[in-house]
């Protein structure tokens, strides 16, 4: 740009570049969208579709034929009256589950604790032992964890030769049977908590052990370092193990639940309509489990603070 002076002389004037500088928070909103940007693509390309098609089918009877194609036929809520007063495995199925879901959690969150604390203490064959838990993700799933289901792989009771060896320590078979129900229990959720062992080991490896040592020289116990620190630093993942093991309940193999949707979609009396409304029923009492335990878990985190 030129500028005229008051002497008659022509000076050139520099217009400097205004520089823009973002906030730190919407340094940090943008580098949080960046971060989730890999999830919200696969969710548009891979998830929103089909989410759209099971709400859109779950009012609908879907029929195909060769010629014709699917066929879709509006219901309404009739889908959802049938299996809500009318046809009650799936209302049953979902009782259990919601019950069972809400009294499992718990002591898998409480069993994964304990067994991570003692997993980073130091023992010989630490690895080892890590491996044994973490063994069941592995191997039991798919069609093995169905067929060790089926064949007895997963009872005791199955298993003469250790029913008649606790029939000779016990002669009664209530407690025989009651022992051994508890023992698959125990092993069902020992199961269940290898992922949320990993978790919390993972974070207590970051605890660092000059906390422990300046608790130790002021007088405190290994219990009280337990309930004052160990505790305090892990529990923010307790929120994150809660779903994680929701999810994993809810769509494990063995689950009633997802047998009564696969049979439904090729039983002529119900098809596709009736599956898709069946899924979306689970997956609303999934996230009325998922917000109980949550709100519960993150409420007390955030108090604790």
């Amino acid at each position: 740009m030129i500028t005229e002076t008051k002497k008659g002389k022509v000076e050139p004037k520099i217009i400097k570049p205004v520089k823009t500088r973002l906030s730190l928070k919407s340094k940090q909103s943008w580098t949080g969208i960046l971060f989730i940007s890999p999830w919200i693509i696969g969710f548009l390309a891979f998830f929103a579709y089909p989410l759209y098609r099971t709400v859109f089918m779950s009012f609908h009877n879907v029929s195909f034929g060769l010629k014709t194609g699917w066929r879709y036929k509006w219901v309404g809520m009739e889908n959802y009256q049938r299996i809500m007063f009318e046809e009650t495995d799936f209302v049953v199925a979902a009782q259990n589950f919601f019950v069972q879901t809400l009294l499992y959690v718990p002591v898998i969150i409480a069993l994964s604790i304990i067994i991570a604390v003692l997993l980073n203490q130091k023992i010989k064959g630490k690895i080892i032992f890590r491996l044994l838990f973490f063994l069941p993700v592995i191997i039991l799933s798919g069609k093995l964890m169905e067929n060790m289901d089926t064949y007895g792989g997963m009872s005791l009771t199955a298993n003469e030769f250790i029913l008649e060896s606790l029939y000779m320590i016990i002669p009664s078979k209530d407690v025989v049977l009651l022992i051994t129900s508890l023992f698959e229990l125990i092993v069902q959720l020992l199961w269940f908590s290898a992922v949320p062992i990993l978790i919390f080991l993972a974070s207590l490896q970051k605890i660092s052990k000059e906390i422990y040592e300046a608790a130790s020289i002021d007088g405190a116990s290994p219990w009280s370092s337990f309930w004052k620190i160990t505790l305090p630093m892990v529990y923010p993942l307790v929120s994150v193990c809660v779903i994680y093991v929701v999810v994993f309940l809810a769509n494990f193999e063995t689950n009633p639940i997802n047998s009564i949707i696969m049979q439904s979609k090729y039983d002529g009396s119900r098809r596709e309509g009736y599956a898709s409304a069946l899924s979306i029923l689970y997956s609303l009492v999934q996230l009325a489990v998922i917000a109980i335990l949550y709100y519960s878990t993150h409420s007390r985190s955030t108090k604790g603070r």
